[in-house]
C-alpha cells in the first residue's frame, strides 16, 4: 500500500508540473499581409513569362542563359547550400524517433591478447518525448531555413539571369556602335575629300581641312571606346555563364530588339508575394518564430526514454547464453540557471522582431522597385522617341546644308555644326534604345518569381520546394 501511495504521489507531483507549464505555452499568430492595396501604374495587358527574357524574341539570348543557369558557379554553390539545408532539416527530422545503436565490448589481458576475459554485446535506444512541442519547432525551424536558402538560389538565378541579358544587349549595342562607327568615318573621309578638293580650287580656307580631320580623329576615339566596351562585354558574357572566353558559343551580330510590351502585373500583393526576396524575408521570419517558440519549451521539463538489451559473460562461448533488459525514464527539470535560458527567449524574441520588420520593409522595397522602373520606362520611351525625332530632323538640316555648302552658300562652321549633330544622334538613338532595354529587364527581374528550371504553377511544387509559400491570408 505505501508503495502504490508513492506512485500516486510522484504522479500528482509530476501531472501538477505539466499542468503548471503547459498554462505558460502561448501560440502567436503572425499577420503577414501587408497593408497595400494601391495597384502598380500603367499595368499592361501581356502576361510574363516564367521564363522572362524569352519575352525578347531572342534564340541566342535564351542559348545564354540556359547555359549560365547551368555553369555559374554562385549558383552552384547556392544550390550546395539548398541541398546542406535540406540535409539540416532531415537531421531535425530524425529527432522525432528513436535511435538504435549496436554496443559491443571486450577486455583483454595484455599478455593474452589472443583471448578475452570477458565481452558483451547488446543495442540501446533513447527517445526524448515531445510533450511541450521543442523538436517540432526545431523541424519547422529547419523546414523554413531550406526554404530560405531555395528562395536565395531563386534570388541569385534572377541575378544571373538578369546579368547576362544586360551583357548580351551591351554586345550588340557595342556590335552596332562599331558599324555605326565605321559608316561615321567613312562618310566623314568622303566629306574631308571634298572639302579637300574645294581647298585646291581655292574655294574654302585650310582650317575647314584641319576642323574636317579632328572630327574624323575625334571618330577613331570614340570607336577605341566603344571596342573596349564590345571586349569587357564579351569578358562579363563569359564571368557569368562560368565559362572561359574561348568556350563562348558564336556571337553573331545583330540589332537590338523592340521593348516587348508591358506585362500584366495587377495588384502588387498578388504579384510580388513570390519574389525570391520576399520568400526569404517570409521563411526568415517563420524560422524566427519557430526557433523562439524552442527557446521556450526549453525551459520545461524534458522527459527522455532509454532501454537496453545486452548479454554479459565472462566466456566469449557463454556470451548468447542469457540477455537482459532494461527501460530507463529521466527527467530534466531546469531549477536554476542564472537567467540564461529566460534571457535566449528574450534574445529570440528580439530576433523575431527584427525579421518581422525586414520582412515588411522587404516588402517596400519591392514595390518602389516596380514603380520606380514603370516610371523610369515611361520617360525613356519619351527619351528614345524624341531622339529619333532629332535624328529625323538633322538628317534632313545636313542634307540642305551641304547642299548650300557646295553652292557657296553656307559656311563650313554650319556644315561642320550639322555633321556633329548628326553623328551624336546617331549614337545616342543606339544608347536610348540599350538603355529602354536594360530597364524591361530590370522589371522583369523585379516581377520574377525565379522558377526558371520549368514553368508551373504553385500547387506543382514538388514536396521539396518549400520556397512558394502564400503569403497573403497566410495561415501558419
Amino acid at each position: 500500500m505505501a508503495k502504490v501511495n508513492g506512485v500516486f504521489k510522484y504522479l500528482g507531483i509530476f501531472s501538477l508540473i505539466l499542468l503548471t507549464t503547459s498554462c505558460s505555452i502561448q501560440t502567436k499568430k503572425l499577420d503577414v499581409t501587408p497593408d497595400i492595396d494601391n495597384s502598380f501604374i500603367d499595368a499592361g495587358q501581356v502576361a510574363l513569362a516564367a521564363n522572362w527574357w524569352q519575352s525578347f524574341a531572342d534564340e541566342k539570348l535564351n542559348e545564354l542563359v540556359a547555359i549560365g543557369l547551368t555553369n555559374n558557379q554562385s549558383l552552384v554553390s547556392s544550390l550546395a547550400k539548398v541541398k546542406s539545408a535540406s540535409a539540416g532539416l532531415t537531421v531535425s527530422q530524425s529527432a522525432k524517433y528513436p535511435d538504435l545503436n549496436l554496443v559491443a565490448s571486450s577486455k583483454n589481458n595484455y599478455e593474452k591478447l589472443d583471448r578475452a576475459d570477458t565481452a558483451s554485446l547488446g543495442v540501446t535506444s533513447s527517445w526524448e518525448l515531445d510533450l511541450w512541442g521543442r523538436i517540432a519547432s526545431l523541424e519547422q525551424k529547419a523546414v523554413w531555413d531550406v526554404a530560405a536558402r531555395q528562395a536565395l538560389y531563386k534570388a541569385r538565378a534572377n541575378v544571373v539571369a538578369g546579368s547576362i541579358a544586360n551583357a548580351w544587349f551591351g554586345w550588340i549595342a557595342a556590335s552596332d556602335k562599331q558599324k555605326l562607327f565605321a559608316d561615321q568615318y567613312n562618310r566623314t573621309n568622303v566629306a574631308l575629300t571634298v572639302i579637300n578638293r574645294r581647298f585646291a580650287m581655292g574655294k574654302n580656307s585650310i582650317t575647314d581641312i584641319w576642323q574636317q580631320q579632328r572630327l574624323l580623329e575625334s571618330i577613331v576615339a570614340q570607336q577605341a571606346v566603344n571596342d573596349a566596351r564590345l571586349a569587357i562585354s564579351t569578358k562579363k558574357l563569359a564571368l557569368w555563364l562560368g565559362v572561359k572566353s574561348s568556350q563562348l558559343p558564336q556571337l553573331t551580330s545583330t540589332s537590338l530588339p523592340t521593348v516587348p510590351p508591358l506585362p500584366n502585373m495587377g495588384l502588387p500583393l498578388s504579384t510580388l508575394q513570390y519574389r525570391p526576396d520576399i520568400q526569404q524575408a517570409f521563411a526568415v521570419l517563420q524560422a524566427s518564430n519557430a526557433s523562439m517558440a524552442a527557446a521556450v519549451t526549453d525551459r520545461f521539463p524534458r522527459i527522455t526514454l532509454r532501454a537496453s538489451y545486452s548479454t554479459h559473460k565472462n566466456s566469449v562461448q557463454d556470451l548468447f547464453d542469457d540477455w537482459s533488459g532494461s527501460l530507463i525514464s529521466s527527467l530534466v527539470l531546469p531549477l536554476f540557471d542564472a537567467g540564461a535560458k529566460k534571457a535566449v527567449v528574450k534574445q529570440k524574441e528580439y530576433a523575431l522582431q527584427a525579421s518581422f520588420a525586414d520582412y515588411k520593409q522587404t516588402w517596400f522595397d519591392a514595390i518602389y522597385a516596380v514603380e520606380s522602373s514603370l516610371i523610369t520606362e515611361q520617360q525613356l520611351s519619351k527619351v528614345a522617341n524624341n531622339i529619333d525625332l532629332q535624328m529625323s530632323l538633322a538628317k534632313k538640316t545636313e542634307r540642305v546644308i551641304v547642299s548650300k555648302y557646295l553652292n557657296g552658300k553656307a559656311s563650313y562652321l554650319t556644315l561642320l555644326k550639322a555633321q556633329e549633330t548628326s553623328l551624336k544622334l546617331e549614337r545616342q538613338v543606339v544608347d536610348a534604345q540599350q538603355e529602354l532595354i536594360n530597364n524591361r529587364v530590370s522589371l522583369y527581374r523585379e516581377l520574377s518569381h525565379g522558377n526558371f528550371t520549368v514553368d508551373r504553377d504553385v500547387e506543382q511544387q514538388t514536396e521539396t520546394d518549400f520556397a512558394a509559400k502564400t503569403i497573403i491570408d497566410e495561415n501558419t
